[in-house]
């Protein structure tokens, strides 16, 4: 006999319970005078009788008249058995209803006729869509309050249906009901004349039942392996498919082969099982001691699962706290547990209003979104569409469940291009560096970041992007350029000027920006990157908090007057150049940093406009002046005048670009090395050994040719 579980969601109040009550009271699953037990107690307590008190198990349930926790209840009614699920509707107990639909074929939407669809019934109808339930009726509660209304009806159905449809759901209908009184829950009523439709019990019988026992993919996820004599038995339930004794089983990750030899059954048969299907607690031995622990799966080796690092899933977050890329979560899915990090966040929607936000650095309480996890050892599942039960897994921060979600079509997952964020590589694993970003940060003092400088070609990136790049190595500011045209050199060589080719650009110039950040660098990205995706990807590749983009823009006329590679020309002499923002698509950025006219401003106020901005970022000293300004104070510099006889330079510059002031120090110690008396003129103290072969190397250093008066020893900042 086959069995349906559906669960009943919807906003706290609407009548869940009391659906739940109506139909095992008139299906008769309710135990014999259970009905005038609780009649007989609210008569006593002077209390109206509802079919909510049979479910209410809990005193706080009964007192205050919500749903806390899940109940389940079973009731068989013609050829089919029926598992009901009563999900609590109250937001501070949504937790306890993603755990009951997790579990489910199929479900029942609860819409208050009078107080119509609220932000809740839109909650519920996301976690829904995303928990994958496709079979969906919405229930319109309580219409004896509005006196049987048609008008009514349509209206909530006219509201509700544009939101299902938005989630991809498709009711098989909208059902009138009063659930106390029992209009349409298992018969038609004779108060609703208008409606034609079938009532609630009817629904459930046509919703279909997905055939359980030897359907599907094998997978086992293994709970434990237990020791006993000589056999090593594996534990586990089967999640989907059978096993016979014989059948060859691959365990994943690993991918190692082996075959049933026996199943085992406790309390011991007479008769040992030689078959065990879906949702069986089996005990099995393989013919080859192979190395398996809890978490792993074992899998039809003609049907495998998937196996990855990175896992694109849509969740639903419960936590207090956001969630945040580059911080460590748990990920449990069946029996195996992962430390995993957010890679990145595609979008957000908030479950309420249905809004939709890209690029956006954290999913807030009650938000939904599309987020890619990376784990830290291979994760084992399946696509939720394809096996529920190894698609689903809830998330953990400590001890505390956060969020939930469900693991997106393998085609989505694994044949996306690179620039979504998933390796094409299987069975891959990150290194981590043993030098942490925090340990560069105090040795370099500033921590690193990406200034991503983009605009159309000719409006200056490069030439700004060099100034800063000395502006911040004159403040001992480790920093590089990664600018456009360099990269064509080489990483990007096999790219041309397509529009296709130059989002690539866009997407290894992130990459590289991300590995230099990582080392501690501030990367100046000189890129014409003229998409906006490909420049959000790169923001959230190495984290918003780490990336400034800067808009740069220019008249066309000076465009047009400084065209350094003639392309602006070619294009009015009618040459087929695609030219980003004048023959070919530019989106100029919605919100950057800060925008830039090179065509207004010097660039020495464009550079400090941008330092302004990207010191604080960094952790460096605030801005007091351009290292360009005459009269800055200067950095001093290791100067040889004379045989090795050192001085200090103070690079303060003049009205005729000259050091305004020099003052000698005696010979200045090489950086790393200890203090040493002068070499000029210098009187050894009497000190034993040491100062003897002090003065040793002094007179080698003094015999050996000495360079040319005033040389600069590449102006290296003390």
């Amino acid at each position: 006999m086959s069995q349906l579980a559906f669960i009943v969601v919807g906003h706290v109040d609407h009548g869940k319970s009391t659906l739940v009550g109506r139909l095992l009271a008139d299906t008769g699953a309710l135990q014999e005078g259970r009905v005038e037990k609780i009649q007989r107690i609210c008569q006593e307590q002077r209390k109206r009788f509802e079919y909510a008190f049979l479910l209410d198990a809990l005193e706080e349930e009964q007192l205050q008249g919500v749903t806390i926790d899940i109940t389940e209840a079973r009731f068989r009614w013609q050829d089919r058995d029926y598992l009901v699920i009563d999900a609590p509707g109250h937001q501070e107990f949504i937790k306890n209803m993603i755990s009951g639909a997790a579990h489910a074929d199929a479900a029942l939407l609860l819409v208050d006729a009078k107080e119509g669809v609220q932000e809740q019934s839109r909650r519920h109808a996301y976690l829904l869509s995303f928990l994958g339930i496709r079979q969906v009726a919405v229930v319109v509660s309580k219409m004896d309050l509005v006196e049987f209304s048609q008008t009514i009806f349509d209206r909530v159905t006219d509201d509700y249906t544009p939101v299902l449809a938005d989630l991809g759901l498709r009711p098989v209908a909208f059902i009138p009901v009063s659930a106390s009184d029992g209009d349409n829950v298992t018969v038609h009523s004779e108060r609703l004349p208008w409606y034609h439709g079938p009532s609630v019990l009817e629904v459930l019988q046509r919703f279909p039942v997905t055939p359980r026992g030897t359907g599907g993919p094998l997978r086992i996820p293994v709970q434990d392996v237990y020791k006993f004599d000589d056999r090593r038995i594996i534990a586990g339930r089967i999640e989907g498919g059978c096993v016979r004794v014989g059948d060859e089983v691959q365990v994943w990750p690993s991918g190692h082969r082996a075959r049933v030899s026996s199943l085992e059954r406790w309390p011991p048969a007479a008769a040992p099982p030689t078959t065990a299907t879906t949702r069986q607690t089996v005990g099995l031995i393989l013919d080859y001691p192979l190395f398996i622990q809890r978490g792993d799966v074992l899998a039809d080796p003609a049907n495998p699962p998937q196996v990855s690092n990175f896992v694109a899933a849509n969740i639903f977050w419960l936590g207090r706290a956001p969630l945040v890329p580059n911080r460590e979560y748990k990920l449990k899915l069946v029996t195996s547990e992962r430390t995993a990090e957010v890679f990145s966040i595609a979008r957000v929607m908030n479950a309420a209003s249905m809004h939709v936000e890209h690029g956006k650095a954290e999913l807030a309480q009650n938000e939904a979104g599309e987020v890619v996890f990376r784990t830290a050892r291979p994760l084992v599942f399946d696509p939720a569409a394809a096996v529920p039960e190894t698609g689903r897994f809830v998330i953990l921060d400590g001890h505390d469940v956060v969020g939930g979600g469900i693991i997106q079509e393998a085609e989505e997952l694994y044949r996306r291009s690179y620039r979504h964020g998933l390796p094409k590589s299987a069975g891959i694993s990150p290194m981590q560096s043993g030098v942490t970003l925090a340990d560069r940060a105090v040795a370099y003092g500033h921590k690193g970041h990406v200034v991503w400088l983009t605009g159309v070609p000719g409006v200056g990136k490069s030439t700004l992007a060099r100034y800063l790049e000395r502006e911040l190595f004159d403040r001992h500011v480790k920093t590089f350029v990664l600018d456009g045209e360099n990269l064509r050199f080489g990483l990007s060589a096999d790219l041309g000027f397509t529009d296709a080719d130059r989002s690539e650009q866009a997407r290894r110039a992130g990459e590289v920006a991300r590995l230099f950040r990582l080392a501690g660098f501030v990367v100046i990205v000189a890129l014409v990157s003229p998409f906006d995706a490909d420049r959000e990807y790169a923001r959230t590749l190495v984290g918003h908090e780490n990336f400034t983009l800067i808009h740069l823009e220019a008249r066309p006329a000076i465009l047009r007057e400084r065209d350094p590679h003639g392309l602006y020309s070619r294009v009015a002499g009618g040459a087929a150049v695609a030219v980003p923002g004048l023959s070919s698509p530019y989106e100029p950025p919605v919100g950057p940093a800060l925008r830039v006219d090179t065509g207004g401003e010097s660039v020495q106020t464009s550079g400090a406009r941008i330092l302004e901005l990207v010191l604080p970022s960094i952790g460096a000293p605030p801005l007091a002046g351009r290292a360009s300004d005459r009269g800055r104070p200067g950095r001093l510099l290791r100067v040889v005048d004379g045989p090795q006889r050192r001085r200090e330079v103070d690079d303060r510059r003049g009205a005729d670009g000259a050091p305004q002031r020099t003052r000698a120090r005696g010979d200045v110690p090489r950086r790393g090395c200890r203090p040493h008396a002068p070499l000029e003129g210098a009187r050894l103290q009497p000190g034993g050994p040491r100062r003897e072969r002090q003065a040793d190397r002094l007179r080698r250093r003094r015999d050996r040719p000495s360079p040319r008066r005033g040389d600069l020893r590449g102006g290296e900042p003390l």
